[in-house]
């Protein structure tokens, strides 16, 4: 079964240009009729024009550009059909489309692949075949610097076979140069790809034996693109470079992924993580975690592995608000690899973390490819698909220019405006990260809450269950405004056994989900009823000693007290750090110990006798949410009291870069490197200084640039943090004499 083909074009803008109508038969003065198969073409902008499909007919190895006028091409896509139209410009404008096989009535298109489909052991053959033109006879380079680049020591051959675990292995020939009949004029990709066959073949290369051909051509500035491919498909075209990271990219294509895109996102003119649709664009091949953007020689991300067939259906799992996550490093040994989480529009959120590993991910510890989760929009199956998505990177601080940062990183959450989901980073180990999902959305309120007293048995409260739009986790009762039960999500009824004759009591009831929202209280007043045969109570003597209470044993099931409040909750804020304290509860057993959430999920745990909780890891200028809820010894919790805290501005500028030493020069190139160097928070830049000059002459991201110098100027380097706080000078140090 071959999958249809499409074509997305790789790296900058791509111009189409229409192929000669190859095979046709009359059908009238400008009319005729082709035979082949039909294939999508994704024509990617880039921020130059807008996205837009193109469809080509393929007969053997001839591509003709169809304008489809309206057709369905969507039944006929990767059918063999026959096409009758109008030829202008080179490009068949259709009338009508059939099945080459089976009449006029199209077959049904070919279905996704399952979930569960992993890709099965396969071998590689690229035949590379590179031409020049009759305007442009260059020779670029050799055949072994293509040979190298595809087969060498860092080259596509060692990427794919360590990313695929040994699934794939790859060879590959590399013949040439042909110079075909054809001017550069135009950039007919299309035709170059007739004539480079034709002459290849007549040299005696037999390019149907391999699996893959990669047309490689001098750089040519008529064609807008660095290289090409159809995805799925066998095809690339590779315009003037021997870069292994555009090579992996226009291979992945062939291999079945579309792009790695990043989201950029922007509410009243501030950019933020996410937002509705509308409110964000599409940063095309901005995602610096993977090959299939163009930032880096990175392996593919989870979503993207998924769709290569390399993970299996167990190490993918479908996250719903609720529930903790732990997530492996593709590289690692934990079971799950990617988690999705439904945003209820048809995308999900693919959350994955990487690992230093190998020769192509190389991150540095403490990295946040490796110290964070990364999210992205994905739009796929992250399965083997007839149809690949692109993905798009959400920065999870958005506050700074680069996308390096945009992993969540332990001790922050996101939270989605569209679906109301929470994703908040946990802890971090050599495993993988722990991560939890929640939503926003209140269950519903209890419905016809009722009540009864009787005499010997208490007050007895029935309701209707409440509902919620993922899942209840329970009821809270309140008995005059303290929790006395916390009740199971399938019970819609309690019994008050502690409720005494002759009082009058006010209960709620409120529906807990599973992400801790609590839903509107259902409330009824409840009167017991006098015990005509007890003997009255006097009034109490205020000068009596109190006698004691008799309770029921620590952990006894008849304790269904809740413990009170915690009170006078304080917050001692810093730059990254919240100092909570709050005064004790009380209960009639004992509290046994606090819980702390921050934006509803839980981060800490204190010991009843311990009053105080600290917070780290906390972004600068920015504001959360506290509860603080006491336990006693069989679990009943105290109805929470909260705070809502800013954090301070980050005043402090990083430490001063230390080790500034030149590590290679070039002629007038000279490479610096120095120490990494720390911040209270994190150092996002360095800016690199010119001995003379108060402004910057270069910029970046990592304690290492390569710059043009000047004979007996000397340079230094500041360090930057996020919040554009600069350091001291570094020592001085001398470009080149």
């Amino acid at each position: 079964m071959t999958r249809p083909a499409q074509l997305v074009l790789g790296l900058l803008l791509a111009v189409v240009i229409a192929a000669p109508v190859a095979a046709v038969t009359p059908g009238g003065a400008s009319q005729r009729t082709l035979t082949g198969t039909l294939e999508q073409a994704y024509v990617d902008g880039f921020g130059t024009t807008p996205d837009s499909t193109a469809w080509t007919l393929r007969s053997g190895n001839r591509l003709t550009h169809v304008n489809l006028r309206g057709q369905d091409a969507a039944r006929y896509e990767g059918r063999r059909v026959s096409i009758t139209g109008n030829v202008a410009a080179e490009t068949l404008d259709a009338a009508s489309i059939t099945t080459a096989d089976a009449g006029t009535t199209p077959a049904a298109p070919e279905p996704a692949l399952p979930a569960t489909d992993v890709a099965a052991p396969v071998a590689k053959s690229i035949a590379v075949v590179m031409f020049n033109f009759t305007d442009l006879r260059t020779t670029p380079y050799s055949a072994a610097t293509l040979q190298n680049a595809l087969t060498g020591p860092g080259g596509v051959k060692a990427f794919y076979e360590e990313e695929s675990k040994g699934a794939v292995s790859i060879t590959a020939s590399v013949y040439g140069w042909y110079q075909i009949d054809a001017a550069t004029t135009g950039c007919a990709w299309s035709t170059w790809h007739t004539l480079a066959w034709n002459a290849a073949v007549a040299d005696g290369v037999n390019l149907a034996s391999f699996t893959n051909v990669m047309f490689v051509f001098p750089n040519t500035p008529a064609c807008g693109f660095a290289g090409l491919g159809y995805v799925p498909g066998s095809y690339t075209y590779i315009n003037g470079t021997t870069s292994v990271q555009v090579l992996t990219h226009e291979l992945g294509h062939n291999m079945g992924v579309s792009h790695s895109n990043a989201y950029n996102c922007t509410v009243n003119g501030t950019r933020v993580a996410i937002a509705a649709v509308a409110s964000c664009t599409v940063q095309t091949y901005a995602d610096p975690f993977s090959t299939m953007g163009n930032n880096a020689l990175r392996h593919n991300h989870a979503s993207h592995l998924g769709e290569l067939g390399w993970l299996t259906a167990d190490q993918k799992a479908i996250g719903s608000p609720g529930n903790t996550y732990t997530l492996a490093p593709y590289f690692g040994a934990g079971p799950t690899k990617l988690v999705r989480i439904p945003r209820g529009d048809g995308t999900f959120f693919d959350l994955d973390i990487r690992s230093p590993y190998g020769s192509f991910d190389t991150y540095s510890a403490g990295s946040p490819a490796v110290a964070g989760v990364t999210i992205r929009v994905g739009q796929g199956t992250a399965s083997p698909t007839w149809s690949p998505k692109m993905t798009l990177l959400v920065d999870t601080t958005p506050g700074t220019s680069s996308l390096t940062d945009a992993p969540l990183l332990v001790g922050r959450s996101l939270t989605d405006p569209v679906s109301t989901i929470t994703i908040t980073a946990l802890s971090v180990d050599a495993s993988g990260i722990s991560v939890r999902v929640t939503e926003g959305i209140d269950p519903t309120a209890p419905a016809n809450l009722s009540g009864n007293g009787v005499l010997g048995t208490g007050v007895t409260l029935a309701w209707a269950a409440a509902t919620d739009n993922v899942a209840l986790d329970g009821y809270r009762v309140a008995r005059d405004g303290v929790v006395v039960a916390a009740l199971p999500a399938n019970a819609t009824a309690y019994t008050d056994a502690a409720a005494q004759s002759g009082h009058t009591y006010a209960y709620t009831v409120t529906a807990i989900d599973t992400s801790g929202n609590l839903g509107p209280a259902a409330g009824a007043t409840v009167v017991m009823p006098v015990d005509p045969s007890a003997t009255p109570t006097p009034p109490p003597d205020p000068n009596a000693t109190p006698a004691p209470t008799q309770s029921p044993p620590v952990g006894s099931s008849l304790d269904t007290y809740a413990p009170s409040t915690p009170g006078d909750i304080a917050a001692e804020v810093g730059i990254t750090t919240v100092r909570l304290t709050w005064s004790a509860s009380t209960d009639d057993i004992g509290v046994v110990a606090y819980r702390v959430t921050r934006e509803g999920a839980l981060v800490g745990t204190t010991s009843a006798d311990t009053l105080t909780w600290t917070d780290t890891g906390r972004a600068p200028l920015s504001v959360y949410g506290y509860a603080v809820e006491a336990l006693d010894a069989v679990g009943n919790p105290s109805i929470a009291t909260s705070i809502t805290v800013q954090t301070n501005p980050d005043t402090v500028r990083p430490s001063t870069p230390t080790g500034l030493r030149r590590a290679a020069r070039s002629g007038t190139y000279v490479t610096f490197d120095w120490a990494d160097t720390p911040d209270n928070v994190r150092t996002v830049k360095y800016y690199i200084y010119r001995v003379g000059r108060s402004t910057p002459i270069a910029m970046t991201r990592i304690s290492q640039v390569r710059i043009a110098t000047v004979s007996g100027a000397y340079y230094y380097v500041r360090a930057v943090d996020a919040a554009g706080n600069r350091s001291a000078n570094s020592a001085r140090l001398l470009g080149r004499s």
